[in-house]
């Protein structure tokens, strides 16, 4: 396997809040291509985190209902090379069970 060999990185955040701000450190301060950054569900369902934050919050306007179904998994495809800043990044934002493969 060659020094670029593309990996994929992934970690779990417990608010969509959380997993944003991971992504938006990656894309402004590492310079990976949003594409490159997949979110979806830790489960099978829809969610918004195991615990609310951020615009999920009640800000006393209107009732807020986020679906708190389980964590927001965040996957990165980068080269190899470049995979410890990703998973030091997510470690740093509060990612937990982060994996590679």
């Amino acid at each position: 396997m060659s020094d670029n060999a593309t990996k994929t990185i992934s970690a779990v955040f417990e608010t969509r809040e959380a997993a944003d701000y991971a992504i938006e450190h990656l894309v402004q301060q590492h310079g990976l291509n949003r594409a490159d950054i997949f979110a979806e569900p830790q489960g099978d369902q829809n969610t918004a985190g195991n615990r609310v934050s951020g615009g999920d919050a009640n800000k006393g306007d209107m009732p807020s209902q986020p679906a708190l179904q389980g964590g927001i998994k965040v996957s990165v495809d980068a080269a190899q090379d470049g995979a410890d800043f990703v998973r030091t990044t997510f470690q740093e934002m509060g990612g937990q069970d982060i994996t590679s493969r």
